[in-house]
């Protein structure tokens, strides 16, 4: 058990009210029901308190009206409060008034994160994988970018805007088939979101727009390196996102992706699709884009609840690809990449065909013969949602004009796979592909292990006690 130390104003209680937080009492409640002490600390005295309204002896009285056990109140103390322990401490900077909703809870990570070394180091594999095996010349954007953010944050101790920025803008040093990758290990030839980065020469570029779903493809490391500290992930992902596509949906894509990694790659209720919702939910409040989500959240919600009525990764897949899609956008492929993820399935190569973007072949239960899953699987009205949501946004004639030719006429299977594989590989092991993943990794030359272990390595560093987490 644990001792717990909370604020009052801010954070048990809106500030210079008596009036909790939502979700406070409950919180204390069940911290007491697990048999940890809880320890008030306050700048409010018992004389001569500012207001007097707020002094400790109504503070108390209103504690005990509202039925919450506690163990001591300690008055009169300034900020910022730091903590000096020989057994080890942890810190949560709870942002002023927010709810505890998602509630939080407990989550222990071996000290010499063996486990979770492993499962970062079977993420990245499945990414050079993918790659490999999608096979095209001239691109290999979800691997390579990935690795840059690797590289970033290793050199850099943590997320910096203009070393990130340059390492999108040079060329990366990648080949695949003998063809030197371009920046960001796009085709030279496609106009995206990197491409304006390029012919900018700001060294603090920023995205003034941007829908499309390539934020959500290079978050693998931010997951591994921020594991231990959701606040500084969710943070992280929203800025890295950030430097190449605008949108609130973007930003969430990546914040989506990174969530469902680290709840992986921490073995932090790994199989648990709440946990994930009320993770995003946490992450909407930190960011402060609870009015701006709506419209993602609602395709959260859908691929959640499509989820929720089969565990078959082939009836799951065609059920997501109409319904959510897996299209070029932030709120389709990434959402529907993370919640297939939850099927659980462990035989990736017959997913990866050599048809490129056309179509992924899924099992019918009643047939012998596969259901071809196509650009056209699409509804009608997700696709008309979609297209309101662009011209809302006012992103509809800059999307459709680098995207118009494949929009409803293929599929984002790569950068599909590239996340989910990502994460089902870290859940449950790339054994099927074993023979394959030398030569996919050889290909880019980078030694994912070493990668896997710094980055899992600097996260304990920066915090080796079990971490306290959103749940």
């Amino acid at each position: 058990m644990a001792t717990y130390l909370l604020d009052f104003d801010g954070v048990f209680f809106r500030y210079g009210t008596m009036t909790p937080a939502e979700g406070a009492v409950d919180y204390v409640r069940r911290l007491k029901r697990q048999g940890n002490d809880v320890v008030f600390l306050t700048a409010r005295k018992t004389d001569q308190n500012d207001p007097p309204e707020l002094a400790i002896a109504d503070t108390k009285k209103r504690l005990e009206a509202l039925g919450v056990p506690y163990d001591a109140v300690v008055e009169g103390v300034s900020s910022p409060r730091i903590v000096i322990n020989d057994e080890g401490a942890y810190a949560i900077n709870h942002p002023k008034d927010a709810p505890w909703t998602p509630r939080f809870s407990k989550v222990t990570v071996p000290i010499d994160s063996s486990v979770t070394t492993d499962r970062v180091h079977r993420a990245l594999s499945a990414t050079a994988w993918v790659a490999w095996k999608y096979n095209h010349c001239g691109d290999a954007d979800d691997y390579v970018q990935t690795m840059l953010v690797a590289k970033s944050l290793l050199h850099c101790g943590g997320f910096d805007h203009i070393d990130l920025v340059e390492r999108f803008r040079s060329v990366p040093g990648y080949a695949m088939n003998n063809v030197v990758l371009g920046p960001g290990g796009v085709d030279k030839g496609f106009a995206g979101q990197i491409s304006k980065l390029v012919a900018s020469d700001d060294r603090k570029y920023k995205a003034i727009d941007g829908v499309s779903d390539g934020a959500a493809m290079r978050m693998s490391p931010v997951a591994a390196f921020f594991a231990h500290d959701l606040q500084k992930l969710v943070q992280t992902a929203s800025s890295i996102a950030a430097i190449t596509h605008a949108s609130v949906e973007a930003r969430l894509s990546a914040v989506l992706v990174a969530l469902r990694q680290r709840q992986v790659f921490s073995g932090d209720q790994p199989d648990s699709m709440c946990k994930l919702h009320n993770d995003m939910k946490f992450a909407i409040e930190l960011l402060d884009l609870k009015q701006d989500s709506e419209f993602f959240m609602s395709r959260v919600n859908r691929a959640m609840e499509i989820a929720g009525t089969t565990g078959n990764p082939d009836e799951l897949l065609a059920k997501l690809v109409k319904n959510v899609g897996m299209e070029h956008l932030a709120w389709s492929t990434p959402i529907s990449a993370c919640f297939w993820s939850f099927s659980g399935e462990p035989n990736y190569s017959k997913w990866v065909r050599d048809e490129g973007e056309k179509r992924i072949w899924v099992k019918r239960g009643w047939s012998p013969l596969p259901l071809p899953i196509t650009g056209k699987t699409l509804n009608r009205s997700t696709y008309l949602e979609d297209i309101k949501h662009l011209r809302w946004l006012g992103e509809y004639e800059s999307y459709h004009s680098t995207h118009a030719y494949h929009w409803r006429k293929s599929l984002d299977i790569d950068t599909f796979f590239s996340i989910a594989f990502s994460i089902q590989a870290a859940r449950h092991g790339i054994d099927m592909i074993a023979s394959e993943v030398d030569e996919a990794c050889s290909m880019f030359g980078d030694d994912l292990r070493k990668f896997a272990l710094q980055l899992t390595s600097s996260c304990s560093m920066r915090n080796p006690m079990p971490a306290l987490i959103a749940a």
